[in-house]
């Protein structure tokens, strides 16, 4: 099969693919009417799939990529945009969670969504850590209170600012402001040398965080988690993340202890036109 094919008995020779390519690697045929790959495509193709997803025929495939792989969009599945506002607004940061596991098979349909969000040049970056075990999340948070000793103790800046004197007292009176006591975590990470990373695996987590609502689960960005094995070798070898990598950020997740029935109030936004 070559790279990129055209089944011309379904083209309409409309030139969406052409138009919609964001690397510009497609031309059309004056004469045919049907799309091409330029010499050297092959190589500069990103695999985003546009060309495959615009075609409303369902001409166009790549190597990797058959049409009959694409799942067709439920057109009549769209949200509208007061359900979307309603349930982006009603988006709470969960703290509080049952002791009741996430079944790992639904872990991963999260993950499974969020391998679908935007990366820079559709690199897909992100690689994902599951600390599972509540005893494992624990132990992992502890590894966060003895780097916050730490800072404590050489007077950082850093410590002072996050008021860690008060995060470490609550561990010793069995608060855990580190990870809530969530009975998982989701770590995102990638290679060092990847530029596009950082942004790539923000994003990732925000889809997931969006998707764990529609599945009844809680989620919570844990800041500390991803700041200590950030900054500390000895809480980045804990997680299990490779010196060749970096983590861009953590999720706490589990099923919420409570129900929410209000949208609370926001700032106004600040907004400049130009």
């Amino acid at each position: 099969m070559a790279f990129f094919t055209v089944d011309k008995n379904k083209c309409s020779g409309d030139g969406a693919c052409v138009a919609d390519c964001p690397i510009r690697i497609l031309k059309m045929d004056s004469e045919l009417r049907v799309p091409f790959m330029i010499d050297k495509g092959k190589d500069l193709c990103i695999r985003c799939g546009h060309c495959v997803a615009v075609c409303p025929h369902g001409a166009i495939s790549l190597e990797d990529m058959p049409v009959e792989s694409c799942r067709l969009l439920q057109q009549d599945w769209r949200i509208i945009p007061e359900k979307l506002e309603n349930f982006l607004k009603a988006r709470r940061s969960i703290r509080n969670y049952k002791e009741e596991p996430v079944d790992r098979k639904t872990i991963e349909s999260l993950i499974d969504i969020a391998r679908f969000a935007p990366s820079g040049i559709n690199r897909q970056p992100a690689r994902w850590m599951i600390v599972y075990e509540r005893e494992k999340v624990r132990a992992l948070a502890e590894c966060v209170i003895t780097w916050m000793r730490g800072m404590i103790e050489e007077a950082s800046p850093l410590a002072e600012s996050l008021h860690m004197k008060n995060i470490v007292t609550a561990w010793e009176r069995e608060d855990d402001w580190i990870c809530r006591k969530a009975p998982h975590l989701v770590i995102s990470y990638a290679l060092k040398d990847d530029l596009t990373a950082s942004q790539a695996c923000t994003i990732a987590l925000t889809y997931l965080e969006l998707a764990a609502a529609s599945y009844g689960v809680g989620a919570c960005w844990a800041g500390y988690v991803a700041m200590a094995i950030s900054m500390s070798p000895y809480v980045k070898k804990a997680a299990g993340i490779s010196d060749k990598a970096n983590c861009y950020g953590a999720m706490m997740i589990g099923y919420p202890k409570f129900n929410y029935s209000r949208i609370p109030s926001r700032n106004k936004p600040h907004i400049v036109w130009k």
